[in-house]
């Protein structure tokens, strides 16, 4: 499950910082493709959350962050 759960949030992340922080989020990207554990992947919720919310606002961060806590649980 764990395996299945990692590849789901790093799927989530790599798609959206593309789509939603764009070259801002290249910092964050790479600290995705280095994470190797899902704690990894869950230490970098905040800073992604942040950067969403400054490039796209509050609504769009609440709704990422929400998707992205789902997949987390």
């Amino acid at each position: 499950m764990h395996a299945t759960q990692q590849l789901a949030v790093y799927d989530f992340y790599t798609r959206t910082i593309k789509s939603t922080i764009g070259l801002r989020g290249f910092t964050l990207q790479l600290k995705v493709e280095k994470a190797a554990t899902l704690d990894d992947l869950r230490q970098l919720r905040d800073p992604y959350v942040e950067a969403v919310l400054k490039a796209k606002g509050r609504d769009q961060a609440a709704l990422l962050a929400q998707q992205l806590d789902q997949l987390l649980d």
